[in-house]
């Protein structure tokens, strides 16, 4: 997945907005989120 590709155009704002919205108040589910989406975002080159 490219920076400038229509998946990353997608991926963003889901992460963005589970980010922001499910774990709003919740540090520990937000770093999760981010390693998850991370791991996708890297997996996702092959």
């Amino acid at each position: 997945m490219l920076f400038n590709s229509l998946d990353f155009a997608v991926f963003l704002p889901i992460v963005f907005l589970l980010y922001w919205v499910v774990f709003k108040n919740n540090q520990r589910g937000q770093n999760i989120l981010l390693l998850a989406a991370s791991y996708v975002f890297y997996g996702w080159w092959d």
